[in-house]
């Protein structure tokens, strides 16, 4: 796309700032079973492909906490659930005729109209 100034703008992919992810709980469990079975740190993160330090933090704190849970991240948690969300928006596109008031009092009561029906347009 070009804009006024003559110069194409290219949008640029970002790149994630890290290359670590969380692991799964299907990762978690063959962690677990792994170790169970084979009581060998180094041979579980050959297997499952994970750093043994990973390996060996996860089985102190799995043990430790007797739960299996990632620590919450940081922010603001959303108000709306991703599902409350795609709820709204469908509605929206199907019913063009409804107010932000009327899609707020029947699709996120409780919500402000900025912070609830943030996706629609005025």
């Amino acid at each position: 796309m070009v804009d006024r100034s003559g110069y194409t703008s290219k949008k640029k992919k970002r790149n994630p700032k890290t290359t670590r992810t969380e692991m799964s709980n299907v990762e978690k469990g063959m962690i677990i079973g792994f170790f169970h079975c084979l009581r060998n740190i180094a041979l579980v993160a050959q297997i499952i492909g994970r750093p043994w330090t990973t390996i060996k933090s996860f089985l102190t704190r799995a043990c430790e906490c007797l739960s299996l849970d990632n620590i919450p991240r940081p922010g603001r948690t959303p108000v709306l659930s991703q599902r409350q969300h795609r709820t709204i928006i469908q509605a929206a596109k199907s019913n063009r005729k409804m107010t932000r008031s009327d899609f707020r009092d029947k699709y996120a009561p409780g919500v402000s109209l900025s912070t609830g029906l943030y996706p629609l347009p005025e």
